[in-house]
Formats: structure tokens, C-alpha cells, sequence
């Protein structure tokens, strides 16, 4: 049957997710709120193109990426429809639970997927660091018999998580990039503060020509931020290094002119807006990236390695947390494993 008068939403443009994505992700959510039901025909691609003033490649990338998520299926005549994938029993489901779809988490999502066996595939969701959106998709789904696993990446605070699921029993429930303290459940993680340590520690030959490290974030911390500088500060201290946390003003134009890079500085940053504005600072100063001036970013990016003075990072590898991950789902094994971080030196130290 073919529906009428679907309200398809809008891109929104600020979004770092592609727009073949977020047309995707409206779709599986009409399907999901009942708007659309087995068996339904979806908008053609010409409708969709004038709907969302995109090309005919972004709409045929959207239906290419709900078919491979099995959501919807195709027809001889190019018409596309709500597939059968909801209620057939012999197909596993994995649900990643993740709280945004960052150019890293995808990193989690991709080894998740590609280390599952034939007859499993992945539905991401995520819950934007809302815990009472966490435990309602989590108590919604974890009866499903064809659910295969929950594979979830907590909040950041992880109180209520900690409060919630601890009298959880394990089971299929399996947290990645972060584990709880005080649950039972296995869990497939990486640690900042040690590993920050760790890592930091390995190159610090590297490391040894510059004086004063300065870790750059936003305005704001939270949980995590605070272990990692637990763990950076106590690697400053233990090869002698000055040290400082330096919070910049949170919008750009704020920012512009508060970082402000001196010779012998080696910067760790949290953000590409302020790797941005970092780089613009060493240039105005005529800084030398990787010379006068170190600079290091937390966690793997896409272009990183491509800039014309490539990025070094601070990361785990997060395509490995998901292949775990994807070998704990299908064993069925209750443990936890550690990733650990490493400091990965390009030019930029």
C-alpha cells in the first residue's frame, strides 16, 4: 500500500551527520512510531529529491543504506517498501545503544558490523547522553527473542546508569567505550586516566623538547574530561613539565585570539574548533607546528592524518572495541577488556 501525506521532516544543516543519514534515520523513525507499517510503499526517489532539495545520488545512498540495515526492500519497478525484517525470527539484531554518532563511534559501529557473522545486523540508536532515553529503548528491546545483544555506550556521569544497572543481571547487555564500576557486566572499554598516562608516557622522548603542556577544552568538563586530566597532569609532573588547563570561551567568535600558543608548548585538544583555532594561532605567531609548537588531538579524526602538517592523536582504537564487542555478542562471554590508548606521532609533534 502506498502512503500518503508522510511528514518526511527536515534536514537539519548543522548537523555533522550527512544528510543521506539523517533522511534514513527519519525514515526507520516513522517505521518504528507505526507511521509507516509492513508492507508499505515508501516516497519515491523523485519525491524524496523534491522534498528535501537533494540529489538523486543522497536518496539513492538513503534507500541503499535502510536496505542494507534490512529495514526495506526493493521491487523490479525501483519501488522501495517496508521489508519483513522486524518480524523474522531466524535474523539476529544487535542494537547499539551509542550516545551521538561521532566520526570515531562510527569507527565502533563499522567493527561491530564487520565482525558479525552472516544472519546478524546492527540497529544504532542513539540516546544522546539521556539516561531515561537509555533505559526506556534498553527495557523496550531486551526481551526481544531475536534480539542478539545490547550493546551500549553509558552516559558520561554513569550515576543513574550505576544506580539503574546494577541490579541488572548480565546477559545480553554489553557496554563499550566506557565501562560501569560496580556492575557485572562485561564490557569493552578504554581507561583516561591511566591510559592517558600510559600513552603519554610511552613517547615522552618525543615529548622532551617541549616545557609546559597545556590540555585545550571547551568551557565546560564533565567526568571524563576530569580523568583525563588526572592522567595528563600526572605526566607533566612526572617528567617535569609545566602544566595547565586551559578552558576557551565556548563559540567561535569568543574564542578568536583567547589561545594563545608561546615556543615550548605542547597542546592536547578536545575539539576541532579549537584545533582550528590553535593552528590559526601558531600561523598568525609564525609557530612552527611540530617544531616550535607540539599539538595533539584526543581521539582519531578523518582528515587528521591528511592536513598539510598531519595531526598526531590521542586514541584508542575504536574499530577494535567494536569487533570485541562483536565477539562477545556471538560467544556469548562475560568479560571485560581493556583497549588501551596510544599516542599515534605524526608531524604536528
Amino acid at each position: 500500500m502506498s502512503k500518503v501525506n508522510i511528514d518526511l521532516g527536515q534536514i537539519n544543516k548543522e548537523s555533522k551527520d550527512p544528510k543521506y543519514v539523517q533522511i534514513a534515520n527519519r525514515i526507520r523513525e516513522l517505521i518504528v512510531g507505526g507511521e509507516l507499517s509492513l508492507g508499505d510503499r515508501l516516497p519515491s526517489i523523485n519525491q524524496v529529491i523534491e522534498h528535501f532539495s537533494v540529489s538523486r545520488d543522497t536518496v539513492i545512498k538513503t534507500y541503499q543504506e535502510l536496505k542494507q540495515q534490512g529495514i526495506v526492500e526493493s521491487s523490479p519497478c525501483k519501488a522501495y517498501f517496508v521489508s519483513k525484517v522486524f518480524i523474522q525470527k531466524e535474523l539476529k539484531h544487535v542494537l547499539l545503544l551509542i550516545d551521538e554518532m561521532t566520526p570515531y563511534k562510527e569507527r565502533i559501529y563499522h567493527g561491530l558490523v564487520d565482525s558479525l557473522p552472516p544472519g546478524y545486523f546492527v540497529d544504532p540508536v542513539q540516546h544522546g547522553n539521556n539516561f531515561d532515553f537509555l533505559r526506556a529503548t534498553y527495557e523496550r528491546y531486551r526481551d526481544i527473542p531475536n534480539i542478539a545483544g545490547l550493546v551500549v555506550i553509558p552516559t558520561v556521569s554513569q550515576s543513574f546508569d550505576l544506580e539503574y544497572f546494577q541490579f541488572v543481571n548480565p546477559g545480553k547487555l554489553i557496554f563499550v567505550d566506557r565501562r560501569i564500576q560496580g556492575t557485572r557486566h562485561p564490557a569493552v572499554f578504554q581507561e583516561f586516566t591511566d591510559g592517558f598516562y600510559t600513552a603519554m608516557m610511552a613517547e615522552r622522548e618525543v615529548l622532551s623538547k617541549y616545557t609546559r603542556l597545556t590540555f585545550l577544552t571547551k568551557f565546560y568538563t564533565n567526568t571524563i574530561i576530569e580523568q583525563m586530566i588526572e592522567g595528563l597532569s600526572r605526566f607533566a609532573v612526572s617528567v617535569g613539565m609545566e602544566w595547565r588547563h586551559l578552558h576557551a570561551p565556548f563559540t567561535e567568535r569568543d574564542m578568536r585570539g583567547k589561545v594563545n600558543p608561546e615556543p615550548g608548548d605542547l597542546f592536547i585538544v578536545l575539539d576541532d574548533l579549537l584545533l582550528i583555532e590553535l593552528i590559526r594561532s601558531c600561523d598568525e605567531k609564525n609557530l612552527r607546528i611540530g617544531q616550535n609548537v607540539g599539538i595533539a588531538v584526543v581521539n582519531e579524526g578523518p582528515f587528521y592524518p591528511i592536513l598539510p602538517v598531519p595531526i598526531s592523536v590521542l586514541s584508542t582504537d575504536f574499530y577494535r572495541m567494536g569487533s570485541i564487542a562483536a565477539s562477545l555478542v556471538t560467544e556469548g562471554t562475560n568479560e571485560s577488556v581493556l583497549v588501551p590508548t596510544k599516542l599515534t606521532v605524526r608531524a604536528s609533534l
